[in-house]
């Protein structure tokens, strides 16, 4: 019998040695030295933020962690470029801004999604208090003559803060034609009611993407799977199967949330890196039942493609939904939201290079391997049951 050499992992003697020198070595860095070369003031309770993701970033290092290396880097240029802000605005603001700073950090650490974007309001509010009051100590700009009707000022779908694809937020008893049209359809949802509160925090996450990322995921989509799903829920849940055994109603709205925005952004990413070869094979096999136009992202997250799981750092492949036509119901749905932009949606999420989701993904140390697409007859009817249609399906 030969002898082998036993291999150890990190026992919990290890990792208390290492915890314990990351913390010895965060306590000792310089920050005195780095103020200096940064040329930042870091009051007490940045100090205190400083040396805790510095002692993440020892851990890190010691782990071979180097995607937990880059997160703590990340969070500690986020805090500076937030004192740097700060130190421009008067005492009021700069007790406010700390306030909300120190929430969302501690929402970070914790991983509490719904308390960060709290915090991330609260920050814009300050931001456009600063602002009015800025503005309010100037004469007021001439207005120009205009032939632009009320109705054509008006519009949702028009360029805001947050941009285009993120349009002013849905009123859940509002008085335009897409939010009667949600309000009416959510009446019929089988198993969660819809309100107000919903509404506010799945535009509040879809502005914290666009603000992290700058990728827009428009929340109308979210809005059109709602309706599409019928339950009231994204149907995320992996414990509370659907009769058809795929993933069903999940009936805590933060985590149903999360998990969406999760799969979504994770779809759109795969789309803007792989979605060149999907729409060809999608034109490609425009022969077969159940594959028809030129492909686009509402048939991209429907069937079995490409998600880059920012939570997991890997690329998954997966199906929203195993009902072969459920991305053109969507993308119908969708339509009706937001009065027939699905083409221009697509388009806008199309145009981007690829090397969009490629830093995105690299920042987040994940590799985006090759993927194949190909037609497969794989499509479903609504019940689940196989119904000999097909589909494009991309995997490694």
């Amino acid at each position: 019998m030969k002898w082998k050499e036993p291999t150890f992992g990190a026992t919990p003697m290890l990792k208390a040695l290492t915890t314990a020198n990351a913390h010895r070595k965060a306590q000792t860095f310089d920050l005195a030295a780095e103020q200096k070369k940064q040329k930042l003031n870091y009051p007490d309770w940045a100090q205190t933020w400083m040396r805790k993701y510095k002692e993440d970033w020892y851990i890190a290092q010691a782990n071979g962690d180097e995607v937990g290396m880059r997160k703590a880097q990340k969070l500690a240029e986020g805090l500076r470029s937030k004192l740097r802000e700060m130190a421009t605005f008067p005492k009021w603001a700069q007790e406010q801004m700390q306030k909300e700073t120190v929430r969302w950090m501690t929402a970070e650490a914790s991983g509490d999604i719904m308390e960060k974007l709290a915090a991330e309001k609260a920050g814009r509010a300050i931001r456009e208090k600063l602002g009015l009051i800025d503005t309010s100590t100037k004469a007021p700009p001439e207005v120009p003559v205009t032939t632009e009707s009320k109705d054509e000022a008006t519009k949702t779908n028009v360029k805001t803060p947050a941009g285009k694809w993120i349009p002013a937020e849905f009123q859940y008893n509002g008085s335009s034609i897409a939010e009667k049209y949600f309000k009416k359809s959510s009446k019929k949802f089988t198993r969660q009611k819809w309100n107000q509160e919903k509404l506010h925090s799945l535009w509040e996450a879809t502005k914290s993407i666009q603000e992290t990322y700058h990728i827009q995921i428009d929340p109308r989509l979210l809005l059109a799977i709602i309706i599409q799903e019928g339950t009231g829920s994204f149907n995320t849940s992996s414990t509370n199967r659907a009769a058809d055994g795929q993933h069903g109603v999940e009936t805590n709205y933060a985590k149903d949330l999360v998990k969406a925005h999760n799969l979504i952004f994770g779809k759109v990413l795969g789309y803007i890196y792989y979605g060149e070869e999907f729409r060809r094979v999608v034109v490609k096999n425009n022969n077969l039942e159940g594959i028809k136009g030129k492909g686009d992202i509402y048939q991209y997250c429907s069937w079995k493609t490409p998600i880059v799981r920012m939570n997991s750092k890997r690329v998954d492949y997966g199906p929203y939904a195993g009902h072969g036509t459920w991305g053109e119901d969507v993308r119908s749905i969708y339509n009706k939201l937001s009065n027939k932009e699905a083409d221009n949606y697509d388009l806008y999420l199309s145009s981007m290079s690829k090397s969009t989701a490629q830093n995105i993904a690299s920042a987040e140390g994940i590799k985006l391997p090759a993927i194949t697409f190909k037609a497969l007859q794989n499509a479903q009817d609504s019940g689940g049951h196989g119904n000999g249609e097909w589909t494009v399906t991309g995997e490694r």
